[in-house]
């Protein structure tokens, strides 16, 4: 087997969203033109510093889904430790957890949680919801957050989650959450590898979408693959959960699947369209929250009749 060299970025600047993507966006074309699947990858962290969820768990993911033997190589001391605290070379299995809670009590005074493989198949319905119940709890002592922001983040966390299950065809998803104490603000990546948001629509062939492009749009406007009123204006709950977001809280929402990526703040909301050379074989939402009080903040004006 021959192998190939990629670096890994240096350093992620957390201020711009946008960079981590540049960097996997990147990272994915050199992986599609290594040659076949029998051709070996080398990720050399050598220089790496700090990388961020945005960027961690989509790489994770795409090592597991890329068909390709992947070796890491020179990882420093430091990023070892936390790739083995954030269980990146593997993912948490949450559902194999003897006592969840209690496993993951060891991260209320970490930044971070791990990164957490769930069950997504309806049947699991009760362990998915007490898994990402004590993820929230978790998530809730590190920010020491109460009120209508607790409130908030626990119904972007569940609207999204239930997406994977009501919409994906995949048999789990995937979680992820860095926050940063001197910014006030907590980074929450959360993903599939199913069928993709134009394979949602496709599936039901209710609408005639027929691109990636269109089923962000119509996914992102609260269109949403079931035939019925109410699931067309829960849309998927994006509708709800980006405006809560960029618009109350003055965060960020972004989302890709496929070859398409969306971004929403408080000052605009755009689709773009990948490069032909990358795809996304499933989808993956990215919020930005900020978690310092705010006073103005009332969930409930941001909840649909």
């Amino acid at each position: 087997m021959s192998f190939i060299t990629i670096q890994m970025p240096e350093q992620i600047n957390d201020e711009r969203i946008g960079e981590s993507f540049d960097y996997l966006f990147k990272i994915i074309d050199q992986m599609n033109q290594s040659g076949t699947d029998d051709d070996g990858v080398i990720w050399d962290f050598s220089q790496t510093k700090t990388l961020n969820p945005f960027f961690l768990l989509p790489l994770s993911l795409y090592r597991l889904t890329c068909n390709k033997s992947i070796v890491y190589s020179n990882i420093p001391n430091e990023l070892a430790r936390y790739f083995n605290m954030i269980w990146f070379d593997r993912f948490l299995e949450a559902e194999t957890v003897k006592d969840f809670a209690t496993f993951m009590a060891r991260y209320k005074e970490r930044s971070y949680i791990p990164m957490i493989k769930f069950p997504a198949n309806a049947s699991k319905d009760a362990i998915k919801n007490g898994i990402l119940g004590v993820i929230g709890d978790i998530i809730r002592v590190q920010l020491s957050i109460k009120g209508d922001l607790y409130i908030a983040m626990r119904y972007m966390l569940s609207e999204l989650i239930d997406n994977i299950t009501e919409h994906s065809g995949s048999e789990y998803g995937y979680i992820f959450a860095q926050y940063y104490p001197c910014k006030k603000y907590i980074d929450i990546c959360i993903a599939d590898t199913g069928i993709t948001l134009l394979g949602s629509y496709r599936k039901t062939n209710s609408l005639g979408i027929d691109n990636d492009i269109e089923a962000m749009r119509q996914a992102t406007q609260g269109i949403s693959t079931k035939n019925l009123p109410d699931a067309e204006n829960r849309g998927y709950g994006i509708v709800t959960s980006k405006n809560m977001l960029a618009e109350g809280l003055k965060g960020q929402f972004l989302m890709f699947s496929g070859g398409a990526f969306y971004r929403k703040t408080e000052n605009e909301e755009v689709v773009y369209e990948l490069p032909n050379t990358i795809k996304w074989n499933g989808t993956i939402a990215l919020l930005r929250i900020p978690y310092s009080y705010n006073s103005n903040f009332n969930y409930i004006n941001y909840m649909e009749d």
